[in-house]
């Protein structure tokens, strides 16, 4: 696997075609690893005028495979939504007339 010297000439290629496996080195950091790689999208970025606009975009966003991606919890849905009803229930509980042992008359609502 031989690394390429892309048109901006900061930014490294190589591409293994039996794994599908892209890797692209900028200056100042490690290579970073995009699997399942169509051989198109390496020749796109060979010949892009802009290969640092192309991988932000075309190849970057889909640098974490979802086999890495943690599953989101339903439980973890659920605590936030409790926490949040609490505190509109402890704003509206707090904003209400201390005087009238936190009620209003009809009247009253119908005036604002």
């Amino acid at each position: 696997m031989d690394w390429a010297a892309l048109k901006s000439k900061r930014v490294r290629a190589a591409y293994d075609a039996e794994t599908r496996d892209l890797y692209v080195k900028f200056p100042g950091s490690a290579p970073v690893k995009h699997a399942d790689v169509p051989p198109h999208v390496y020749q796109n970025l060979l010949e892009t005028d802009d290969p640092h606009f192309y991988y932000k975009y075309y190849i970057a966003p889909c640098r974490v495979s979802q086999a890495h991606r943690q599953p989101v919890s339903v439980a973890s849905y659920a605590v936030k939504l409790v926490l949040l009803l609490a505190a509109c229930s402890l704003l509206m509980a707090t904003g209400l007339d201390q005087d009238r042992g936190g009620t209003f008359e009809e009247s009253e609502l119908r005036s604002n």
